[in-house]
């Protein structure tokens, strides 16, 4: 187990993803909620621990993910195409297991990015030992196979999830910090011991009721679900229930994006400057996390 999270670790951090943690399937599988319609991670033969290594990223991907994009997508298709694609967010093109269409991949270069680097993986490391895998991401949306990221992040031990502002914090990043796929293997994982994962305590407490104000600011109201998944069928349900346009919601986020901003700003505020130096985004870096417009990001290369 650990040779071979050391191997995936070293390869993903070359690729710009230098979040890697190892945790057993079996803690994730096993705080689902009750009432939650989440499947859950395979197991495999294993019946104590699985092992499954969870993928995130620091400011560190940005320029790793710019120079793919660079190289392999804006170079080879001409400014026209993009053009008349431009106004389409990251969502507007579903992803599905197994696509590999142009379309998705000038539409959302950054999941299409970490699908191929995943393969990647995949293909040098997994394959050859003749493994059996899973691999999930939060942009599959298939009511099977979606994972509630932010709290295996917790469940993992890797950053604390902040319910209030909906972020997942970690004690030295901040919410600095994006996850982007869990990779599940058939063999042993570590234990399923709070020892080794321990429960996360919330780094700035005293900062919720401001992330509480901030949010009722930016939606007139307590009651908004711009985190959750709008093809989550659980999701589709709350919101029809209340009357709460998606697509609008959707778009205010696209088009404030900079309000949201403001929310991991108030969340950072536990950070010393150094910190916040090293590891707080880039602004055109956070301008296209929140807009995913294609016209922003071929622009930063004219």
């Amino acid at each position: 187990m650990e040779e071979i999270t050391k191997l995936i670790s070293k390869k993903l951090n070359s690729l710009g993803f230098d979040l890697v943690k190892p945790f057993p399937t079996q803690r994730y599988n096993e705080n689902l909620p009750a009432n939650c319609k989440y499947e859950p991670l395979p197991t495999f033969s294993q019946t104590k621990s699985t092992l499954s290594i969870l993928v995130g990223n620091t400011k560190y991907l940005w320029p790793k993910f710019l120079k793919y994009y660079y190289t392999e997508i804006f170079t080879r298709y001409s400014h026209p195409r993009y053009t008349t694609s431009s106004n389409h967010c990251a969502s507007s093109t579903s992803y599905s297991e197994g696509s590999d269409n142009e379309e998705y991949k000038q539409q959302n270069p950054l999941d299409y990015y970490t699908r191929v680097s995943m393969e990647s993986i995949i293909e040098e490391i997994i394959q050859v030992n003749n493994l059996k895998y899973d691999v999930r991401y939060p942009f599959d949306l298939n009511e099977k196979r979606f994972v509630a990221f932010q709290v295996m992040a917790e469940n993992a031990s890797l950053a604390y999830y902040n319910r209030v502002c909906f972020l997942n914090i970690h004690e030295e990043y901040g919410p600095w910090i994006g996850l982007r796929a869990v990779i599940t293997l058939d063999m042993e994982g570590p234990p399923n011991s709070s020892q080794l994962f321990p429960e996360l305590k919330n780094p700035f407490p005293e900062g919720d009721k401001i992330l509480e104000r901030k949010l009722s600011e930016i939606f007139g109201s307590k009651d908004h679900y711009y985190h959750q998944q709008p093809d989550d069928p659980e999701t589709m349900d709350v919101n029809q229930k209340d009357g709460n346009n998606i697509s609008d919601m959707k778009l205010e986020i696209k088009n404030e994006w900079y309000k949201f901003v403001e929310l991991r700003d108030i969340a950072s505020r536990f950070m010393d400057k150094k910190s916040l130096d090293n590891w707080r985004y880039s602004e055109d870096q956070m301008e296209y996390h929140y807009t995913n417009n294609i016209e922003f990001l071929n622009n930063l290369f004219n």
